[in-house]
Protein backbone atom coordinates (compact mmCIF):
# COMPACT_ATOMS: atom_id res chain seq x y z
CA UNK A 1 0.00 0.00 0.00
CA UNK A 2 1.17 3.31 -0.78
CA UNK A 3 1.54 6.89 1.01
CA UNK A 4 -1.27 7.62 -1.03
CA UNK A 5 -3.62 4.96 -0.15
CA UNK A 6 -2.81 5.01 3.18
CA UNK A 7 -3.80 8.43 3.72
CA UNK A 8 -6.77 8.20 1.67
CA UNK A 9 -7.87 4.94 3.21
CA UNK A 10 -7.46 6.44 6.55
CA UNK A 11 -9.26 9.51 6.82
CA UNK A 12 -12.22 7.55 4.78
CA UNK A 13 -12.50 5.13 7.00
CA UNK A 14 -12.62 7.63 9.99
CA UNK A 15 -15.33 9.34 8.37
CA UNK A 16 -17.26 6.73 7.42
CA UNK A 17 -16.98 5.63 11.25
CA UNK A 18 -18.07 9.30 12.35
CA UNK A 19 -21.43 8.77 10.01
CA UNK A 20 -22.56 5.92 10.79
CA UNK A 21 -22.11 6.89 14.18
CA UNK A 22 -23.95 9.66 13.73
CA UNK A 23 -26.10 9.59 10.68
CA UNK A 24 -29.18 7.79 8.71
CA UNK A 25 -26.18 6.67 5.80
CA UNK A 26 -26.95 6.89 2.23
CA UNK A 27 -26.09 4.11 -0.21
CA UNK A 28 -22.53 2.97 -1.04
CA UNK A 29 -20.80 4.17 -4.42
CA UNK A 30 -21.27 1.45 -6.87
CA UNK A 31 -17.55 -0.69 -7.39
CA UNK A 32 -14.46 0.85 -7.94
CA UNK A 33 -13.35 -0.17 -12.23
CA UNK A 34 -10.14 -0.05 -12.19
CA UNK A 35 -9.86 -0.87 -15.81
CA UNK A 36 -12.07 2.13 -16.99
CA UNK A 37 -9.85 4.31 -14.46
CA UNK A 38 -6.70 3.32 -16.65
CA UNK A 39 -8.83 3.63 -20.08
CA UNK A 40 -9.66 7.79 -18.77
CA UNK A 41 -5.96 8.14 -17.90
CA UNK A 42 -4.55 6.54 -20.91
CA UNK A 43 -6.93 8.68 -23.28
CA UNK A 44 -6.17 12.07 -21.15
CA UNK A 45 -2.12 11.45 -21.63
CA UNK A 46 -1.54 12.37 -17.84
CA UNK A 47 -1.00 10.64 -14.54
CA UNK A 48 -3.60 10.47 -12.22
CA UNK A 49 -2.41 12.12 -8.84
CA UNK A 50 -2.04 9.22 -6.24
CA UNK A 51 -4.42 10.21 -3.92
CA UNK A 52 -7.07 10.45 -6.59
CA UNK A 53 -6.73 6.92 -8.02
CA UNK A 54 -7.06 6.00 -4.37
CA UNK A 55 -10.13 8.06 -4.03
CA UNK A 56 -11.57 5.81 -7.01
CA UNK A 57 -10.48 2.32 -5.78
CA UNK A 58 -11.97 3.14 -2.38
CA UNK A 59 -14.83 0.18 -1.72
CA UNK A 60 -18.04 1.18 0.11
CA UNK A 61 -17.45 5.47 0.11
CA UNK A 62 -21.16 6.51 1.30
CA UNK A 63 -22.73 8.19 -1.85
CA UNK A 64 -24.72 11.22 0.56
CA UNK A 65 -23.79 14.47 0.78
CA UNK A 66 -21.30 14.57 3.77
CA UNK A 67 -18.27 16.79 1.27
CA UNK A 68 -18.68 20.26 2.57
CA UNK A 69 -20.65 22.36 1.34
CA UNK A 70 -23.55 19.98 -0.06
CA UNK A 71 -22.06 17.38 -2.56
CA UNK A 72 -22.16 13.76 -2.93
CA UNK A 73 -19.54 11.45 -4.22
CA UNK A 74 -20.40 10.12 -7.53
CA UNK A 75 -19.61 6.70 -9.41
CA UNK A 76 -16.65 6.29 -11.65
CA UNK A 77 -19.48 6.31 -14.29
CA UNK A 78 -21.47 9.01 -13.51
CA UNK A 79 -18.17 10.97 -13.09
CA UNK A 80 -16.88 10.13 -16.81
CA UNK A 81 -20.77 10.85 -17.98
CA UNK A 82 -20.25 14.37 -16.33
CA UNK A 83 -17.42 14.78 -17.66
CA UNK A 84 -18.25 14.58 -21.34
CA UNK A 85 -21.46 16.28 -21.16
CA UNK A 86 -19.53 19.14 -19.47
CA UNK A 87 -17.13 19.24 -22.09
CA UNK A 88 -19.51 18.51 -25.21
CA UNK A 89 -21.39 21.74 -24.11
CA UNK A 90 -18.02 23.91 -23.63
CA UNK A 91 -16.87 22.64 -27.43
CA UNK A 92 -20.88 23.82 -28.65
CA UNK A 93 -20.33 26.93 -26.84
CA UNK A 94 -17.12 27.82 -28.83
CA UNK A 95 -14.33 30.78 -27.72
CA UNK A 96 -15.90 33.92 -26.11
CA UNK A 97 -14.28 36.72 -24.29
CA UNK A 98 -15.25 38.91 -21.13
CA UNK A 99 -15.61 42.93 -21.79
CA UNK A 100 -11.85 43.00 -21.28
CA UNK A 101 -11.01 40.86 -24.23
CA UNK A 102 -9.67 37.68 -21.65
CA UNK A 103 -11.23 34.32 -23.10
CA UNK A 104 -13.93 33.08 -21.00
CA UNK A 105 -13.66 30.22 -18.47
CA UNK A 106 -14.78 26.65 -20.21
CA UNK A 107 -14.80 23.27 -18.58
CA UNK A 108 -11.63 21.27 -19.83
CA UNK A 109 -10.79 17.80 -20.82
CA UNK A 110 -8.19 18.33 -17.72
CA UNK A 111 -10.79 18.16 -15.05
CA UNK A 112 -12.33 15.33 -13.55
CA UNK A 113 -15.36 15.25 -11.42
CA UNK A 114 -15.53 13.63 -8.22
CA UNK A 115 -18.69 14.76 -5.90
CA UNK A 116 -21.60 16.58 -7.29
CA UNK A 117 -24.04 18.77 -6.07
CA UNK A 118 -27.63 18.84 -5.50
CA UNK A 119 -28.26 21.90 -8.08
CA UNK A 120 -25.72 20.53 -10.28
CA UNK A 121 -22.35 22.34 -9.58
CA UNK A 122 -19.87 19.72 -8.85
CA UNK A 123 -16.02 19.38 -7.23
CA UNK A 124 -13.52 18.36 -9.81
CA UNK A 125 -10.13 18.05 -9.63
CA UNK A 126 -7.56 20.11 -11.27
CA UNK A 127 -4.96 17.66 -13.68
CA UNK A 128 -3.10 20.53 -15.59
CA UNK A 129 -0.25 20.93 -14.64
CA UNK A 130 0.12 24.12 -12.85
CA UNK A 131 0.06 25.15 -9.27
CA UNK A 132 -3.43 23.47 -8.80
CA UNK A 133 -2.44 20.12 -10.39
CA UNK A 134 -4.23 18.04 -7.98
CA UNK A 135 -6.63 20.36 -6.38
CA UNK A 136 -10.24 19.87 -5.29
CA UNK A 137 -12.19 22.96 -7.12
CA UNK A 138 -16.16 23.96 -6.89
CA UNK A 139 -16.63 23.90 -10.75
CA UNK A 140 -20.20 26.27 -10.80
CA UNK A 141 -22.38 24.94 -13.87
CA UNK A 142 -23.86 28.12 -14.78
CA UNK A 143 -21.31 30.60 -14.71
CA UNK A 144 -18.25 28.21 -15.55
CA UNK A 145 -16.10 29.89 -13.00
CA UNK A 146 -13.54 28.53 -10.96
CA UNK A 147 -12.98 29.89 -7.14
CA UNK A 148 -9.70 29.45 -5.35
CA UNK A 149 -9.02 25.76 -4.31
CA UNK A 150 -11.09 24.16 -2.28
CA UNK A 151 -8.64 21.83 -0.94
CA UNK A 152 -5.08 21.44 -2.44
CA UNK A 153 -5.88 17.57 -3.12
CA UNK A 154 -8.09 14.57 -2.57
CA UNK A 155 -5.96 13.98 0.50
CA UNK A 156 -6.27 17.58 2.19
CA UNK A 157 -10.05 17.21 1.71
CA UNK A 158 -10.56 14.22 3.58
CA UNK A 159 -8.65 15.09 6.26
CA UNK A 160 -10.41 18.69 6.50
CA UNK A 161 -13.20 16.53 7.07
CA UNK A 162 -12.10 13.73 9.18
CA UNK A 163 -10.75 16.81 11.53
CA UNK A 164 -14.22 19.12 11.15
CA UNK A 165 -16.36 16.14 12.13
CA UNK A 166 -14.52 14.84 14.89
CA UNK A 167 -13.44 17.90 16.49
CA UNK A 168 -16.91 19.87 15.60
CA UNK A 169 -14.63 22.67 14.07
CA UNK A 170 -15.49 24.33 10.63
CA UNK A 171 -13.89 22.70 7.48
CA UNK A 172 -12.66 24.94 4.45
CA UNK A 173 -10.19 27.25 6.24
CA UNK A 174 -7.83 27.30 4.26
CA UNK A 175 -10.18 27.98 1.46
CA UNK A 176 -11.24 31.14 2.96
CA UNK A 177 -8.59 32.12 3.98
CA UNK A 178 -6.84 32.18 0.31
CA UNK A 179 -9.86 34.57 -0.07
CA UNK A 180 -12.65 32.28 -1.39
CA UNK A 181 -16.16 32.37 -1.74
CA UNK A 182 -17.19 29.21 0.39
CA UNK A 183 -17.68 30.38 4.04
CA UNK A 184 -15.87 27.60 6.81
CA UNK A 185 -18.60 25.56 7.86
CA UNK A 186 -19.78 23.02 10.35
CA UNK A 187 -21.46 19.35 10.28
CA UNK A 188 -24.81 19.52 11.69
CA UNK A 189 -27.05 17.02 12.07
CA UNK A 190 -30.99 17.61 11.79
CA UNK A 191 -33.94 15.14 13.22
CA UNK A 192 -33.95 13.30 10.53
CA UNK A 193 -30.54 12.08 11.37
CA UNK A 194 -29.06 13.98 8.25
CA UNK A 195 -26.08 15.86 8.02
CA UNK A 196 -25.94 19.34 6.82
CA UNK A 197 -22.85 21.95 6.69
CA UNK A 198 -23.81 25.54 8.06
CA UNK A 199 -21.72 28.11 7.33
CA UNK A 200 -19.81 29.56 10.37
CA UNK A 201 -17.25 31.95 12.05
CA UNK A 202 -13.77 30.39 12.64
CA UNK A 203 -13.84 31.33 16.02
CA UNK A 204 -17.38 29.73 16.67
Amino acid sequence: MTTADHDVSTSWGRIGTWLTAHTRRGPARPAPDAARLDAFEADLGLPLPADLRAWWLLPDVTASYWIPDAFAPVSLGEALETHDIWLLVAEQEGDSFDENGQPESRYQREFMPIALGPGGDGLIVDLRPGDTHGAVLRWDHETWTLDVPQWTSVTSMLRDITHALEAGTPALLSHAALGGSQEPSTAAIDDALGLAWQPTTPDH
